[in-house]
């Protein structure tokens, strides 16, 4: 059986000139020439491991990062640490070219990073990983990886054109992964694992459409071999990454996904299901008397809760016991379904539909910032940006609780990259609700954010500092002048 799905006849003249360029380098491997610059300007091609914007601005055009202060870096450079020293003591390594292993420890640094975050997962070796197993037994899969790493460092410095490294070692695995489904290799787990991350590298530069035509080849692939609820069953690992293509495809173009929630293995998820609402405590009621889950429409509250449940969980596992990173993958791309899966009624009103559209774009912005992030820098979807701009431009409340719930929405989508360049109309929108709530300092903003999804160590650094810097007692006086006075 052959799939055509995987194309690599789109590369031109010119991409095929920088890969003959890059491989020709390795004429020159090991010979020393002079350097012509003495100060040399830094490239992009440098190690970018535990990268961080150090002075990025605070305008709302800045870019928005995944699990809070892009400064605080301990965990992570502690894991780079640790990746660093895991990597050294594999004797398969030995013969991989130095420069070679600095892109596999960027890469599997980037992964860790999103499937095991250290604020809230335990460690685990890199070397137990399967897929970074894969990456020695497999060429296809290597050359993949490689680029995948390069795809990783100019997603992160915003470098848009692919690089020769990237280019030369995907046009590598395209070769090899062809040959493996022309063969008898053609649905192996392997084959499917590979075509899998060629589609994790088309979006990375942004080519949704290309990899559409991927993800729906995996999917063609994975049904063959008995459905995707089979494949999770048997390698959660490869199933993790047909979950996360599907789930962020659906919200870049805004479709139908292609797997739903029932496809997840129920036995790893860190919330309780709904089948059994006896097991009830304190917190539990707590989330059911929230004024979110009361003002949501019927539609919306099974995940309202779901997600308050992981919210919790996500807060205590940052200052006490860790998680298990399959268990919070699991639990992440649950939710992250469900939310999808959501249809809102239309109700009488269309103030009533702009207000609960509003809070299923806020809690897709809570999801996104724990799913969708490389190097702490979160993925932008340019459909859902502009469709929670149209609903929070519109909507208008009177009821004190409707207002918090619109504040706590909007901070929400600021810390999410939900309103990328929209400062000219948020800024004044969340002044007035905070004046007109009484929430004059970031203690106060903090105190009353305890009552919807909101983790400590993911947004309350970027929410403190987007309030410090544009919503902060000085310029909330101009707004209370013009309204005629501020709250006591």
């Amino acid at each position: 059986m052959s799939f055509q799905f995987v194309d690599n006849s789109d590369i031109n003249r010119k991409t095929r000139k920088i890969i003959r360029s890059h491989v020709m380098k390795g004429r020159n491997c090991g010979k020393v020439r002079i350097k012509r610059d003495r100060n040399p300007q830094p490239t992009t091609s440098r190690s970018i491991i535990a990268y961080r914007p150090e002075n990025a601005s605070n305008d709302d055009d800045a870019s928005n990062t995944a699990l809070g202060n892009p400064q605080s870096n301990s965990s992570i450079i502690a894991v780079a640490r640790q990746l660093a020293n895991d990597l050294t003591l594999l004797s398969s390594t030995s013969t991989i070219a130095p420069r070679t292993m600095l892109h596999l420890r960027q890469l599997a640094f980037f992964i860790i990073d999103v499937i095991s975050p250290a604020e809230f997962c335990r460690y685990t070796r890199v070397t137990e990983w399967m897929w970074f197993q894969l990456i020695f037994s497999n060429k296809a899969y290597f050359h993949c990886n490689i680029a995948m790493a390069s795809a990783c460092a100019a997603f992160i410095t915003g470098d848009e054109s692919h690089s020769p490294v990237a280019l030369h070692h995907m046009s590598q695995a395209y070769r090899l992964v062809n040959q493996q489904l022309s063969s008898d290799e053609a649905l192996s787990d392997t084959t499917i694992a590979v075509v899998a991350s060629i589609n994790i590298y088309d979006r990375l530069y942004g080519d949704p459409q290309k990899a559409l035509v991927h993800l729906n080849g995996v999917t063609r692939m994975i049904a063959l071999r008995g459905g995707i609820r089979e494949l999770a069953k048997r390698n959660f690992i490869i199933a993790e990454k047909a979950f996360r293509s599907d789930i962020e495809l659906a919200l870049h173009c805004r479709s139908k996904p292609k797997f739903c929630s029932d496809d997840v293995p129920r036995h790893s998820l860190l919330i309780d299901s709904n089948d059994c609402p006896q097991r009830r405590n304190r917190e539990e009621d707590d989330f059911v008397k929230s004024i979110l889950y009361q003002s949501a429409c019927t539609e919306l509250r099974d995940v309202v809760l779901d997600i308050f449940r992981f919210s919790h969980i996500l807060d205590q596992a940052s200052r006490e016991r860790k998680l298990d990173p399959a268990s919070y993958q699991s639990t992440l791309i649950y939710i992250s379904y469900r939310l999808l899966e959501i249809k809102l009624p239309h109700q009488n009103s269309e103030a009533e539909d702009n207000f609960n559209n509003l809070i299923q774009l806020a809690l897709i912005g809570f999801q996104n910032t724990f799913c969708f992030g490389i190097g702490r820098k979160l993925i932008l979807f340019p459909l859902l940006i502009e469709q929670f701009r149209s609903t929070a431009q519109t909507i208008s409340e009177h009821d004190r609780s409707r207002k918090m719930i619109v504040f706590w929405a909007l901070l929400m989508g600021r810390v999410s990259s939900l309103t990328k360049g929209d400062g000219l109309w948020l800024i004044p929108k969340l002044k007035i609700l905070a004046h007109e709530l009484g929430l004059r300092t970031w203690p106060l903003v903090s105190n009353a954010l305890r009552g919807f999804p909101w983790v400590k160590v993911a947004h309350e650094a970027q929410g403190e500092a987007f309030w410090n810097t544009t919503l902060a007692q000085p310029q909330l006086f101009n707004v209370c002048r013009t309204l005629g006075g501020c709250p006591s």
